[in-house]
């Protein structure tokens, strides 16, 4: 699970971001935390991501490609089959591009920055992220 959001933040859409790598986890969550306002949690592999999806059905999930236990294509497999996830957007991160038939709905290609990353969010979410504002 991610470390609580910062008192005084707005809220903002909850990700997730399914990784086997904590190092990867926490890079991809502070590039959110640098666009806006975004709830981040944290899944360590593909069954932990299925889980929390279905619970938390989030906005967005953030997922490795070679990710454990199933990998990225089952796990899509999964939310597409389940009418409580099949609408949230997948974007999927890893070494090098996919082959047809694609997993997902975008793919972002390691290494990344947090400008690209941002564009692939923004995309799938359907709206610019806000910069970040404190509470009154």
């Amino acid at each position: 699970m991610s470390a609580p959001q910062p008192p005084g933040l707005a809220p903002g859409p909850p990700i997730l971001v399914a990784d086997s790598s904590a190092d990867m986890r926490l890079y991809i969550e502070g590039c959110l935390h640098a666009l806006g306002p975004v709830r981040v949690i944290q899944a360590a592999d593909g069954r932990a991501a299925l889980q929390v999806a279905h619970a938390v059905q989030p906005a967005l999930v953030i997922a490795e490609r070679l990710m454990v236990g199933p990998s990225g294509r089952v796990f899509c497999r999964a939310l597409d089959a389940d009418p409580r996830t099949r609408g949230i957007p997948v974007l999927i991160i890893g070494d090098e591009a996919p082959s047809p038939p694609a997993m997902g709905d975008g793919f972002l290609a390691k290494p990344f920055n947090a400008t690209r990353l941002r564009g692939e969010v923004e995309r799938l979410l359907g709206r610019p992220l806000a910069p970040q504002r404190l509470l009154p």
